[in-house]
């Protein structure tokens, strides 16, 4: 199998995580959706870049030190005085997704620039998620990215939407709407499509998605598993039974190994991009199942988590 040639750059937030320990009691775990996304997929052996600004505090500091520990390129990473934002956790279940509280005025989230005009070379494919693909002016440099990389590779787009940060759903609707329609691939839970078409079924709000220009649009079910609609089709895939110790980082492990997994199988990237993504029923299944198992390592743990690709094969095997 020929892989994608280039990197997938990841742009967006990162954070630190306060999840519960005890009734008073938190433990600092690094997080926010495109940080995870990015080590999710530096875990999985896919060259991967960062973009976004990093606090120089001490939290900071460990935000970088984890993306270089897996291996994440950080040429893009902007350095700033303001300290690291924040988010208050509470933990999901298999039936429930995690909830956040986030504390980011003031802190090194806000300033995010879009990404030059002339498009790095060594980057094949743009990711851009969460909150940050949406909020104010750091929504704005994030769709400026994303129009830039429009002809020089492949991009996909993960909603992950937190209602108390980004604007009233009618307006973050039209926002979501404009990035999905410059995606080759968008990846959102039914969680997403409740707050964004809370008058449709899911199902139906994704499958409108895929008619917009996306060629892939995946459609995340917690413990059911997921549907992927192309091409006028759909493809569901279920999700193994496992004991979930909690959601974080669920979502984002999913978004890693499916890029993953199309990296690995050249389905990123300028040819791509030019139209020679060929979608089957086989070749989807393997990318969802792929997707499906790491997510579900990931809720076996406590925390956003990723799995290694050793981790993700034994699963597979298993």
């Amino acid at each position: 199998m020929i892989a994608t040639e280039g990197l997938i750059l990841v742009t967006g937030e990162s954070l630190v995580d306060l999840i519960p320990v005890e009734a008073t009691t938190f433990e600092a775990v690094l997080g926010g959706s495109p940080f995870n996304t990015a080590i999710g997929l530096g875990r999985l052996g896919v060259p991967t870049g960062f973009a976004g600004r990093i606090s120089t505090d001490a939290m900071g500091e460990l935000l970088v030190e984890r993306l270089a520990a897996d291996d994440v390129d950080l040429s893009f990473v902007a350095r700033a005085p303001q300290p690291s934002p924040l988010a208050f956790v509470t933990r999901g279940t298999a039936a429930t997704g995690a909830r956040y509280a986030f504390y980011l005025g003031s802190t090194a989230y806000d300033g995010l620039s879009p990404l030059p005009t002339h498009w790095p070379t060594q980057v094949a494919h743009l990711h851009i998620g969460s909150f940050s693909a949406v909020d104010g002016r750091l929504g704005e440099a994030a769709l400026a990215s994303f129009r830039n990389a429009v002809g020089h590779g492949t991009t996909s787009f993960d909603p992950n939407i937190r209602p108390f940060v980004v604007p009233p759903v009618d307006v973050t609707r039209g926002l979501v709407e404009e990035r999905v329609r410059l995606s080759t691939i968008v990846k959102a839970s039914e969680e997403d499509m409740d707050w964004l078409y809370p008058e449709r079924d899911p199902h139906a709000s994704a499958a409108a998605w895929a008619l917009e220009g996306p060629q892939l649009v995946v459609l995340t079910r917690g413990g059911a598993g997921s549907i992927a609609f192309f091409g006028g089709r759909s493809l569901e895939i279920k999700a193994p039974t496992i004991q979930v110790a909690d959601t974080v980082g669920a979502g984002d492990s999913f978004m890693a190994a499916l890029l993953a997994a199309m990296h690995g199988d050249d389905a990123l990237g300028p040819r791509a991009a030019r139209g020679r993504l060929v979608l089957s029923e086989e070749r989807v299944g393997s990318w969802l199942t792929f997707a499906t198992i790491a997510s579900a390592i990931t809720c076996t743990r406590k925390g956003a988590n990723p799995p290694t690709r050793a981790e993700v094969q034994a699963g597979l095997t298993g």
